[in-house]
């Protein structure tokens, strides 16, 4: 398949993850995460439509802390404080909304009235940066399945990277069916199952010689690849210390 702009984002990433030995798909969503926040912190903070999203949602904790550690905080300064004139609005707004009534012998006048919870609860439960990111990666991974049937060297390239992080393949596995034809899903299941195989039972070998070097009848025994088989473990299986967050 030919390359066209909207497949090469997809293509760079699988390209990267063969040389990185990593998730594709991560690599596509740490891109995606820093277009976001460098845009978050950029210009558009002044533009109405963008404040009028961060006033609203908000952001997970996570990207509070990487939107901090950006070093602008002006800008973040500014961005908070309408984002907290917000919530105090939700707030008197929702207060003296009628809670719901309820009835029977068990309920009690200290549960939360309803409207104060629920519209504090969608703020406190939103993030515009996940928001923006979970809804072009979908859009990466649907272009992917477009790609998968007449794009050999994406073939080769998930085969070369190893597979994808646990979260990533579960994601395939859900979206896969609803994308692809049953032939097409069929043969895409056919291609990456052997690769992910592969690669989860590499690191219970890597996993258990770790293991194995702690007893002292294998101290002298060469470590092979298993030095980092606990961070690789926690990047595939535990979604956790990403490469890309330079954590393990």
């Amino acid at each position: 398949m030919k390359e066209q702009i909207y497949t090469i984002p997809v293509m760079d990433a699988f390209r990267s993850a063969a040389d990185e030995k990593s998730c594709p798909i991560c690599i596509m969503k740490r891109k995606l995460e820093s277009a976001s926040l460098e845009y978050t912190l950029g210009p558009s903070y002044m533009e109405d439509d963008a404040r009028a999203e961060t006033d609203r949602t908000g952001f997970c904790a996570a990207h509070w802390e990487k939107l901090y550690a950006a070093q602008n905080r002006l800008g973040l300064s500014l961005i908070t404080l309408t984002h907290v004139r917000h919530i105090i609005q939700v707030m008197d707004k929702r207060r003296n909304a009628n809670p719901i009534k309820r009835s029977g012998i068990f309920s009690k006048s200290t549960d939360p009235p309803a409207p104060l919870y629920d519209g504090l609860r969608g703020i406190e439960s939103g993030c515009c940066i996940c928001a923006r990111v979970g809804e072009s990666l979908n859009r990466y991974i649907d272009t992917m399945f477009s790609m998968w049937p007449k794009t050999p060297e994406l073939h080769t390239r998930a085969e070369d990277c190893g597979g994808f992080c646990l979260t990533h393949f579960v994601t395939l596995l859900n979206q896969g069916p609803r994308k692809l034809n049953e032939r097409g899903w069929r043969e895409f299941l056919d291609a990456v199952y052997p690769i992910q195989r592969k690669s989860m039972e590499t690191l219970e070998a890597d996993l258990d010689w770790f293991i194995k070097k702690f007893d002292y009848r294998y101290a002298d025994e060469p470590w092979g690849n298993s030095k980092d088989a606990l961070p690789r473990a926690l990047r595939t299986v535990g979604g956790i210390g990403k490469k890309e967050d330079g954590n393990v």
